[in-house]
């Protein structure tokens, strides 16, 4: 029997590098070689306090870049030798296992798999940024808050409602910037951002047309700059802080996605504080009309449009037309592979990343 080596969750508070079986895919699922393997949130989460774990181990990581190493039955649009991102929704364990990418190698379906053709000059450091995030941000725009998915990536045409007030808060996060490119990529043209001084030329350079300081003492007027509320919200931090904020600046019969989970107070980082997958009772900081999208990434392919297109041919076409780029990397490629897992949680659980997405070399 083959093995290989994983990072994975053993307890609560406890992880560490273990071996585990080299699997053959199964019909319709390819053997990735993975070369990165980039760190979100959850990873802290699963490790820190078991946020959403049923049981151990659990693989860390939920994005993946590499080569394809075998093709099960089935497969047709992938080879082996190919380069592939790819997203895993088995990160968090539970009766699926070992299905996390913090691994040498990773059996995962193939409509959970981009291909990044080589002639594009994607490094795959930079393109294991992209699945987590980019699936957020089209299945939060397109599925979650009802934007109508244009025919093609750019619209040939801006939709009617082009000039919809669209505030992304909290467009700093590799989330955020997904959102805002993915919005001008579809013709809208009032999109607004929050995001740290230092960010603000990137995202307006991404298509924002207007970024404000989160931290301005008159963030609402900012936000709402002659006189306009918001109709839709999309919050990328998600804690109690953020949303009372949004609430300000939404109209009443707005709609607003929340990224998951709740966090309580202003946290930013999991730390000590609660965590949610709606509102607590009485805490609720949005009008009666307004419409709350609770966004579970991992739902994602109960839509079957984009279960069969948004991995498999969205993705490489908006690569390959450029529309989209990957987020920056932060990339951690010395020391031990549990050694480089062990500095990228810390930089996760002290919210020490901003605008940028941590990128682990396996092994």
């Amino acid at each position: 029997m083959s093995t290989h080596t994983a990072i994975a969750a053993l307890a609560k508070g406890k992880f560490d590098a273990i071996e585990v079986e080299t699997e053959s895919p199964s019909a319709g699922h390819v053997l990735v070689k993975v070369e990165f393997a980039s760190m979100i949130a959850f990873d802290s989460y699963i490790t820190d306090v078991g946020f959403g774990v049923e049981t151990y181990p659990v693989t860390l990581g939920f994005n993946a870049a590499g080569i394809v190493a075998e093709v099960g039955e089935g497969v047709s649009a992938l080879a082996v030798g190919d380069r592939v991102t790819a997203f895993s929704l088995y990160g968090r364990g539970s009766k699926d296992g070992l299905k996390g990418t913090m691994q040498e190698f990773a059996v995962l379906p193939e409509h959970l798999c981009a291909k990044v053709r080589a002639d594009l000059f994607i490094a795959l450091d930079a393109a294991a940024t992209i699945p987590d995030n980019f699936i957020t941000s089209f299945y939060t725009l397109f599925d979650q808050l009802a934007l109508p998915v244009p025919a093609a990536f750019p619209a040939s045409t801006p939709p009617p409602d082009h000039a919809l007030p669209i505030l992304i808060y909290g467009a700093g996060s590799t989330a955020g910037q997904y959102a805002i490119q993915l919005l001008h990529a579809a013709g809208y043209t009032n999109i607004v951002a929050t995001a740290s001084p230092k960010h603000h030329a990137f995202l307006r350079a991404l298509g924002a047309t207007r970024v404000v300081d989160y931290a301005s003492p008159t963030l609402a007027a900012d936000i709402t700059a002659g006189g306009e509320q918001m109709a839709l919200a999309v919050d990328a931090i998600t804690a109690e802080g953020t949303l009372a904020k949004i609430a300000q600046v939404l109209k009443p019969q707005g709609a607003v996605s929340l990224l998951l989970p709740i966090k309580e107070g202003d946290a930013v980082a999991v730390g000590e504080a609660a965590m949610h997958f709606t509102f607590p009772e009485g805490r609720n900081p949005f009008a009666p009309e307004t419409t709350i999208a609770y966004v579970r990434t991992f739902n994602y392919c109960q839509n079957e449009y984009l279960k069969a297109n948004l991995m498999p041919k969205i993705l490489p076409h908006l690569l390959e037309t450029g529309l989209i780029q990957p987020n920056r990397v932060r990339l951690l490629d010395q020391g031990t592979f549990k050694e480089r897992v062990a500095i990228g949680l810390d930089l996760l659980r002290n919210n020490k990343v901003s605008g940028e997405k941590i990128v682990v070399k396996v092994p």
